[in-house]
């Protein structure tokens, strides 16, 4: 396809989005780099029928949303988050309100071998449903008191088995693997959204409690003011 064709398809495909994102009153833009289909499956269940999730290519985005600067003023301001993988969150729900929903949806991986673990990994005492040798094996190495009972490891009391910075060996990821512990964990990154102004990521962190809160006081400044 010649390069002419190919820059007006993408033109093209700019221009519906924009036109999309002009029917609703906010716009967000969230980091999925983190999140498995599982996670993506869920945040278009929860937000079925209060916003329409859209995956495009970064330049796509920020082609769409500068090209609605002119009447949304600052929405550019989202183009400049367009790094990474992301989605639009197109809505007419405040903003607030979908954050706490996204912020909602997490789950947890496994822990790869060098991979700097994010926290203390504590195996818990009791049985560990593991037979002796094979990924268990590694606990006898590192000084962990265990027990055969009737053929199964029990662990006598609770075990680092990894400390938070420290890079697990092979070794030590087969075992949570066998052992089924996901360390890692997975979320959304709330980057910015735009609803009348932009509005940065850390300032959508917010409860539904403090949000309604906040209104109430909002409200009632307004009355003070026109009195």
């Amino acid at each position: 396809m010649p390069s002419q064709q190919i820059l007006l398809k993408k033109q093209k495909i700019a221009s519906e989005l924009a036109e999309k994102i002009r029917k609703y009153n906010s716009v967000m833009i969230i980091g999925i780099q983190g999140a498995n289909d599982k996670m993506l499956a869920e945040l278009r269940s929860r937000l079925r029928g209060l916003a329409e999730v859209k995956v495009a290519k970064n330049s796509t985005v920020v082609r769409a949303l500068t090209s609605l600067k002119n009447d949304r003023p600052d929405i550019e301001k989202l183009a400049a988050l367009a790094t990474g993988t992301n989605a639009l969150i197109i809505s007419n729900t405040s903003p607030f309100i979908l954050s706490t929903i996204i912020d909602e949806i997490r789950d947890s991986d496994w822990i790869k071998p060098g991979m700097p673990s994010p926290i203390d990994v504590v195996i818990p005492a009791g049985d560990l449903g593991l037979p002796p040798g094979g990924p268990a094996s590694v606990l006898t190495d590192m000084g962990a008191k265990i027990k055969i009972v009737k053929g199964m490891i029990r662990l006598d009391e609770d075990f680092t088995l990894i400390h938070v910075k420290e890079k697990p060996s092979t070794a030590v990821a087969s075992l949570l693997m066998a052992l089924d512990i996901k360390p890692i964990p997975l979320s959304f990154q709330i980057k910015g959204a735009w609803d009348g102004v932009f509005i940065p990521g850390e300032q959508l962190h917010i409860s539904i409690e403090q949000y309604e809160k906040d209104l109430v006081s909002a409200k009632l400044n307004a009355l003070a003011v026109a009195v």
